[in-house]
């Protein structure tokens, strides 16, 4: 019986408040009782004279809701009394209510509404207007607190009656599910009509509110998804691939099973680990389920071999002049040959220039060991700096030859730079070497691959610097050949 009444009552109220010089009639609707109340203006605690802001009375959120007026134009905000007790809470007197001025033609009502830990919010509030104000105000909505959309808004506009009369206009988010737990999510409110570019008149608002449900109320958990496509090497550690899902989750699921060392976290979601075994393109249901129902998605995987690395700029240093070397391009370059150049910066009396005869080890195109570089001592104040490009390029590894001269520095210590200015060797698993004396050349191999902000860099410089005891030396030096960067193109 007691429902009836609340039912007849609110039928009642929507009936006498409808007239017909409006468009749109009220459209009060009925709130689920499970919704609580997140944000409230009464505004019966405004100051006098114009308004710039105005917080919320009340907000359950940590961040407050607030109202602003914005535009051009002389329009403003300031109090009116008496106010209205249509959709007052807590037994609240009507009080004071909110004015938005003419001009209003050129101003804007904008309502920030946080809904962070809540979903399926629904706003009402009680207006009026003078016998002079906007005849029609217009709603719209953001869900990112800067772009304004109508997308299924039902109620797009509203004709108020001329104070006293006034009536309340709901505005139902419940089926927007951008709206839910969502920290910018906002209201503009534009005026419009004939006499909207008055000098006099103005729209007039009262109790505000907003009421949703708690995100964890008895629901089953929605928009789950993932990244997708995705493609992945055979052996290579993947980066993991979170969900992101509305709603409380106890445990997720996958069919069919995931490609060989990929594992999916049956409390998190996560996919993660080292795919072992090839795979084509395959679509994947993950299924998200609690108490109450479950959401599923497709995601694509594919797991592929791994891809044959090419040549991106080579040094055989097999055309080097003699004499004092300041900077060397590149003998080859899949980018540009005048991007590259190998530098010897620093202080001291350090030089580079051409030794023979050098090494084959390393050499592209069936390359002779022909001529190679050094970097001379004293080289504890240089810096061997090989710069080159990367640009299209992927999953970068340098290699070189080297050896030392009897008196050479014993210690080669690697680093490299992102930008061609600060240089560091995190995440660089070969950082130093100590090289053989010349004829007895090596392989160094330095791996980028993981290291993702060395991929497509224009800026990308290697540093090769000299530690031990005879880098300080006036003789010897540290010897270099057939210096080579391969790599994926993206």
């Amino acid at each position: 019986m007691r429902i009836f009444n609340v039912l007849l009552s609110v039928f009642v109220l929507i009936l006498f408040s409808c007239t017909s010089d409006r468009e749109i009639k009220s459209n009060l609707i009925i709130v689920n009782p499970q919704a609580v109340l997140v944000h409230y203006f009464n505004f019966n605690n405004l100051a006098s004279g114009n308004l710039d802001v105005v917080t919320s009375d009340f907000s359950e959120t940590t961040t407050k809701a607030s109202l602003t007026y914005e535009g051009t134009g002389l329009g403003y905000m300031d109090s009116f009394t008496p106010g209205y007790l249509l959709n007052t809470r807590n037994s609240d007197a009507e009080g004071l209510g909110l004015r938005a001025r003419n001009p209003s033609d050129t101003k804007s009502l904008i309502l920030f509404l946080p809904t962070v830990g809540f979903k399926k919010p629904i706003v009402q509030f009680a207006t009026a207007r003078s016998g002079s104000g906007a005849t029609t105000q217009n709603y719209s909505y953001s869900i990112d607190g800067k772009n304004f959309i109508t997308t299924n808004l039902k109620v797009l506009s509203f004709n108020p009656n001329q104070d006293p009369l006034n009536d309340i206009v709901s505005l139902d988010f419940s089926e927007i599910i951008e709206t839910n737990n969502n920290p910018d999510f906002k209201i503009k409110i534009t005026f419009s009509g004939d006499t909207a570019a008055g000098v006099t008149g103005n729209n007039r608002f009262d109790n505000i509110t907003l009421e949703a449900l708690p995100l964890t109320l008895n629901e089953p958990p929605v928009l789950l998804s993932y990244n997708s496509p995705n493609s992945f090497t055979v052996n290579s550690l993947i980066t993991p691939l979170s969900p992101t899902v509305t709603g409380e989750v106890n445990t997720y699921s996958i069919a069919p099973d995931l490609p060989g060392g990929l594992i999916l976290n049956a409390s998190t979601g996560e996919i993660s680990g080292t795919p072992n075994t090839l795979s084509t393109s395959t679509d994947y249901t993950i299924t998200a389920t609690n108490s109450f129902g479950s959401t599923t998605t497709v995601i694509n995987i594919a797991v592929m071999a791994i891809p044959t690395a090419v040549l991106i700029h080579y040094w055989n240093f097999n055309t080097l002049p003699t004499g004092t070397l300041t900077s060397i391009n590149a003998n080859y370059s899949l980018i540009n040959v005048n991007a590259t150049n190998i530098t010897y910066t620093g202080a001291g009396t350090g030089y580079m220039d051409q030794f023979t005869p050098s090494t084959d080890l390393n050499a592209q195109n069936g390359d002779a060991g022909g001529l190679g570089l050094r970097a001379r001592n004293p080289s504890d104040t240089k810096n061997l700096n090989v710069k080159f490009p990367t640009t299209g390029f992927k999953n970068i590894v340098m290699k070189f030859a080297t050896a030392k001269s009897g008196s050479g520095a014993t210690v080669q210590n690697y680093s490299y730079s992102t930008d061609g200015i600060n240089f560091t060797n995190t995440n660089l698993a070969v950082n130093t070497f100590n090289p053989n004396s010349d004829p007895a050349f090596d392989i160094v191999t330095l791996d980028f691959s993981s290291i993702t902000g060395i991929n497509n860099n224009p800026n990308f410089v290697v540093r090769i610097n000299f530690g031990g005891i005879t880098a300080s030396g006036i003789s010897g030096n540290n010897r270099f050949d057939n210096i080579t960067v391969k790599g994926n193109q993206l």
